[in-house]
């Protein structure tokens, strides 16, 4: 089941969604961490230190009249004090410089980098002095929140900006971690998250197996159809469905489907012609030779005339197997063209000469329409004799007596038009898109001059125009005449003159 084209979709497209809120969820995740926790219940633990030391140093009695703030509040003291509340106490000036630190990492004169004192709240009348708090680093980047108070009495602090010794109570900055954060944001950030990723999982995966429904479907008719075209049904089609490229896909096999039929539509019709032209010639050979063997023909007229049925029979046997042979190597690219220049003028009126008496014999007017200023083309000489040698004599063999036959050549920029018109019977519309393929041929019926060919003429034709560069095309109206036309490219100037003439 894993293997299908559905499942493996489908899987594909969960994959894809996890991984995106897994990635929506981490990287939330990562911004909540590097939001700061609140901190209001450090500071009011900070204060609740800071007033409970200063409590505590009023309380000892005549030490506190002894000099100053800083002499009063003793290092004895203050150690003490901080590791009581373990807190961290430091006592510096109003521009930062050291005076005490109980944790031993400012030495005493140094400037406490990035202090700033900023009240806590404003001043009211009962208090000794005011509050303050701020952040300040350590050397090794550790963050901590400090509340502060200044040793001097609040009434002398009015008109002086904090000019005596200020008294530090500090804690740890918090960095919140993993259980914190969820702990935190939980029920804030992540719950809802979670809700709205499992309804859009749910969603996604709906559209997810619809698109690849719409995508295996189309993909699993088209399996099952080449299976049956395999096994010899060449009638199998499918639906045009599903996404841009399936369609065209799908397009393309029902093209090669149906050209798949037809070949084997003309190897059918190949079997049966090839079966019948050899069936004549070879029932009139051992017949004969059967006549001469038995003495059946004992006059010398009689054995001379059936030694020349056999000979002219053998010879289109040969004629035959020619054919079949040069297709064969012409399809395979294995025919070597003599490429000289051509005067395809001349060439035509050659032939028309030649096939004027066989068209007078049946009755055909045949004409040529062709300027005497042709230019020349590139290509092999005999092989295009061959092509328009077939297309006359076609076109004379379908024109019934009285009828015309007209071969007209023409130039232009890019190359030369040859056609060959006649007013026979025509081509059936239903054949004429076959007319080029192997072995087809209209006449069903089989009632025909027996030296006609096997329908492998206009598929030589072709490929050797095609070979020139060129193409053939034919039209045709039943009952008014058909028309091919050949059209063959000109030579490159710079090649032109490397031609041998």
């Amino acid at each position: 089941m894993i293997h299908t084209l559905r499942t493996r979709l489908l899987i594909s497209y969960v994959t894809i969604l996890l991984v995106t809120l897994g990635l929506i969820g981490l990287a939330l995740l990562v911004f909540l961490r590097s939001r700061p926790l609140p901190t209001d219940e450090i500071s009011n633990d900070l204060v609740v230190s800071l007033l409970d030391i200063r409590v505590q140093e009023f309380g000892r009695g005549p030490q506190r009249q002894q000099g100053q703030p800083v002499e009063t509040l003793t290092i004895e003291f203050l150690a003490a004090e901080a590791d009581t509340h373990d807190v961290r106490v430091l006592v510096v000036g109003s521009q930062g410089e050291m005076y005490f630190d109980s944790s031993g990492v400012f030495p005493e004169g140094i400037v406490l980098p990035g202090v700033a004192f900023e009240a806590l709240a404003p001043p009211m009348r009962g208090r000794a002095s005011l509050l303050f708090e701020g952040r300040f680093e350590n050397p090794d980047g550790g963050e901590w929140i400090y509340i502060a108070q200044a040793l001097r009495p609040f009434q002398q602090m009015m008109n002086s900006d904090l000019e005596s010794p200020v008294l530090l109570v500090a804690a740890p900055a918090p960095h919140p971690s993993l259980r914190q954060v969820f702990r935190q944001f939980g029920s804030t950030f992540f719950t809802p998250l979670a809700r709205a990723g499992a309804l859009g999982l749910l969603i996604a995966l709906t559209l997810s197996a619809l698109i690849a429904r719409s995508v295996a479907r189309p993909l699993q008719h088209m399996s099952q159809a080449a299976r049956r075209l395999a096994e010899g049904d060449f009638r199998q089609r499918v639906p045009v469905a599903g996404p841009h490229e399936v369609r065209s896909l799908a397009q393309s096999f029902n093209e090669m489907a149906a050209r798949v039929a037809h070949t084997q539509q003309a190897q059918r019709d190949f079997l049966a012609n090839v079966s019948h032209d050899l069936r004549t010639p070879l029932t009139s050979i051992q017949g004969f030779a059967q006549a001469i063997a038995e003495e059946v023909a004992a006059e010398p007229e009689a054995r001379q005339h059936a030694a020349q049925i056999i000979h002219d029979e053998a010879a289109r046997m040969h004629r035959m197997v020619e054919s079949l042979l040069e297709l064969a190597r012409l399809e395979a690219g294995q025919l070597d063209l003599l490429r000289q220049s051509v005067q395809i003028g001349d060439l035509l009126a050659a032939l028309a000469e030649s096939l004027t008496i066989k068209a007078r014999d049946q009755g055909v007017q045949l004409s040529l329409d062709v300027p005497p200023d042709l230019p020349r083309i590139t290509g092999d000489g005999d092989r295009l004799a061959q092509v328009f040698a077939n297309l006359i004599d076609n076109a004379i063999r379908h024109t019934p007596p009285g009828g015309q036959v007209t071969v007209r050549a023409r130039a232009d920029s890019t190359g030369l038009t040859t056609t060959v018109r006649d007013t026979g019977e025509g081509i059936p519309a239903e054949d004429l898109p076959r007319i080029f393929e192997r072995f087809y041929q209209v006449d069903k019926s089989r009632q025909r001059d027996h030296r006609a060919g096997i329908g492998l003429g206009l598929a030589i034709a072709r490929q050797v125009i095609e070979a020139h560069g060129g193409t053939i095309q034919t039209a045709s109206t039943p009952g008014t005449g058909t028309t091919f036309t050949v059209w063959l490219p000109l030579p490159a100037p710079d090649s032109a003159a490397r031609e041998r003439p």
